[in-house]
Parts: structure tokens; C-alpha cells; sequence
């Protein structure tokens, strides 16, 4: 049961992983996360990135400041991570004034299954489009757009820079067994950096 387990939590978080590894390739250094159980395997991914800093913080308002005060002092992207539900709404203030400064936020909100929108499962919310219009532009990223992952990031940083929102839905299993098993050489690894010169 553990490595069946096991191998659907891989099946279900590669592209997460994929998208961690991409978020490094762009320049990223640092990413402020909240905690949360939706998003744990943007949790994981960010946390087992070597050249990754990951930043606890509990209150989503506080670390979407954290992290647009973060990415002002660097002139770099940083990431912003919370779980599915009204936690992502509480970054609002944060990015909208990322998108007034022309700084680089990489919006990353874990989210339900598309399917159980409007169900009556608790925090559970319509989240696409949910910093519009107030961002360069809101992605739904998974399995099956994988290609707006390095989309995003190059919006981010093309021209006058501001926040991008990617919107995760993710499903369970969370956790793999093996925290050695997660790996960032698929496909986005291989992905070129076009934006280098802007952010070195």
C-alpha cells in the first residue's frame, strides 16, 4: 500500500516539482510559505530545492508583504505560497501593491479539484482570476498546462515587471513516501532561461 501511495503522490506532484525547478531556472531564491495541508507539496518541492530559501510565515497578510518587501530589496522574483480557500485572499493587499510597484511576486495558490467547486466543501472558493485585475495575467497550472509554467514566469519579468498568479488545484495523496524520491530533472528542467539578463 506505502509505494502504491507513494507512486500516485509522485504521479499527482511531478509537474509541482517540475514547476519548483523552473521557479530556481528564473532566478528565484527565496520563497515566503504558509503552512497549510492543500499546498504541502509546494511545500515539500520548495524545501527540498538547494538553491531554494523558504520562509515560514502563519499569516498570509504579513507574508505577502514579507515576500513583496523581499523581492524589492533583491530585484529578484519570490515566490508566495499558500493553501486552497480564503488563506489566498488574504494575499490581495500584498499583490496588488506588487502590481503598482512593478515587482516580481510568483502567486502560487494550491487549490481543490475543479470538480468539487460549489459543492459545499469548506475552503473551498472560486480562486482563478482571484487577484484580477490587479496581476500580469492568472494561470490555471497542472498536469495538462504545464507550458504556462515557464509562460508565467516570463511575463513576470518581461517589460515592467508585476505578480503572476498560478492557481494549483492538487489532489491527494499529499506526502510521498520518501522525501529522497522528489526529483526537478523532468521537463521543466530542461526548459531554457530567456530572462537571465533581466535579473542578473
Amino acid at each position: 500500500m506505502g509505494d502504491y501511495v507513494s507512486s500516485v503522490t509522485l504521479k499527482n506532484t511531478q509537474h509541482i516539482n517540475d514547476l519548483v525547478g523552473l521557479c530556481a531556472q528564473f532566478g528565484v531564491e527565496k520563497a515566503v510559505v504558509c503552512p497549510g495541508s492543500r499546498c504541502a507539496p509546494l511545500l515539500i518541492g520548495l524545501g527540498k530545492h538547494s538553491d531554494i530559501e523558504t520562509i515560514s510565515v502563519t499569516d498570509e497578510r504579513s507574508a505577502g508583504f514579507i515576500a513583496l518587501g523581499l523581492a524589492q530589496q533583491s530585484d529578484r522574483p519570490v515566490v508566495l505560497v499558500c493553501t486552497s480557500g480564503t488563506a489566498a485572499q488574504n494575499f490581495a493587499p500584498a499583490v496588488t501593491e506588487a502590481y503598482y510597484q512593478h515587482v516580481s511576486l510568483i502567486v502560487l495558490t494550491a487549490d481543490r479539484p475543479a470538480e468539487w467547486i460549489d459543492q459545499w466543501d469548506g475552503q473551498t472558493i472560486h480562486q482563478n482570476n482571484l487577484y484580477e485585475p490587479h496581476v500580469k495575467r492568472s494561470f490555471i497550472y497542472d498536469e495538462g498546462n504545464i507550458e504556462v509554467g515557464e509562460e508565467s514566469l516570463t511575463l513576470a519579468l518581461d517589460g515592467a515587471r508585476g505578480p503572476v498568479h498560478l492557481n494549483i488545484p492538487i489532489r491527494e495523496p499529499f506526502y510521498p513516501d520518501s522525501f529522497e524520491e522528489i526529483r526537478f530533472n523532468a521537463k521543466a528542467q530542461s526548459a531554457q532561461r530567456k530572462n537571465k539578463s533581466k535579473i542578473e
